[in-house]
């Protein structure tokens, strides 16, 4: 998949073969229940797939998701984390100097501790949990949870790898 941002939405355009439409569209109903019946899921919010055949010559077909934006918020996102649970390969290729706002960082550059309150980690555990089910029920193994972090002090910086105040 190739991905590009914007303020309301989240595009995808599917590069892979025609197949990723075709398993996408056999899981569309346990999809739609899924989402319909977990309102809080943290699984990506689908709006469509299309298809557009280019005009002229070449007559290409081009198919797209239309998915939410989990990153359209009213509160800057200052660090954005793509975590699928694994150590291997997960670190971003950046230099530290050279991370902003729009890298996606990976699972050992997470270098913080998240603290909820235990009726807030109960349910975001009970909604990974239901989630995780259902990816497991559609044979999905490769997947990862997003993160965005708003720091709500602005005088957080990022040093060396270290938040500092």
């Amino acid at each position: 998949f190739s991905n590009f941002l914007d303020n309301q939405q989240f595009y995808t355009e599917c590069t892979e073969h025609f197949f990723v439409v075709q398993i996408f569209l056999k899981m569309l109903r346990a999809y739609y229940n899924h989402v319909r019946s977990f309102e809080n899921t943290l699984v990506t919010k689908f709006f469509g797939l299309h298809c557009v055949k280019l005009a002229g010559a070449n007559q290409k077909k081009v198919r797209f998701v239309i998915m939410g934006n989990l990153f359209c918020s009213d509160h800057f996102i200052h660090r954005r984390f793509d975590l699928k649970g694994s150590s291997l390969g997960r670190t971003t290729d950046k230099p530290q100097t050279e991370i902003d706002e729009y890298t996606i960082l990976k699972d050992l550059d997470l270098n913080f501790i998240f603290r909820l309150q235990k009726h807030w980690y109960q349910e975001f555990q009970r909604q990974v949990d239901k989630d995780c089910d259902f990816l497991e029920q559609e044979n999905i193994m490769d997947y990862s949870l997003l993160v965005g972090v708003h720091f709500r002090d602005k005088r957080v910086i990022m040093t060396e790898g270290w938040f500092e105040e």
